[in-house]
C-alpha cells in the first residue's frame, strides 16, 4: 500500500470515531447530566451546563484502536481482491 493510502485510511478512522461518538445508544450519562462520549475510551465529556472536557488519552487511544481495525479490513479486502481477480 502507498503511503497516501495510510494517510486515507488514517483520516477515515478519525472520521469513524467522531461519527460513532455522536451515536446516542453508545453514550454514558451520569448522574449530574454528563455526558461521556468515545468508542472504546471516552474522549469528549459534555457536561449539564453546556461546558465540555477532552481527554486527549482517550481520543488517540480510539484513534489508533479504529486505525488498526481499518487497515485490517484494507488489507483482508485487498487479499480478497487479489485472489478474486487472479481466479
Amino acid at each position: 500500500m502507498k503511503k497516501i493510502t495510510y494517510l486515507i485510511l488514517f483520516i477515515i478512522s478519525i472520521a469513524i470515531m467522531i461519527s460513532m461518538s455522536f451515536i446516542p445508544a453508545l453514550q454514558t450519562v451520569t448522574t449530574n447530566g454528563g455526558s461521556y462520549l468515545g468508542i472504546p475510551a471516552f474522549w469528549l465529556v459534555i457536561y449539564a451546563d453546556g461546558s465540555f472536557g477532552f481527554q486527549w488519552a482517550g481520543f488517540l487511544l480510539n484513534i489508533l484502536v479504529i486505525y488498526v481495525i481499518v487497515l485490517i479490513v484494507a488489507k483482508v479486502y485487498q487479499l480478497f481482491y487479489r485472489f478474486i481477480t487472479t481466479s
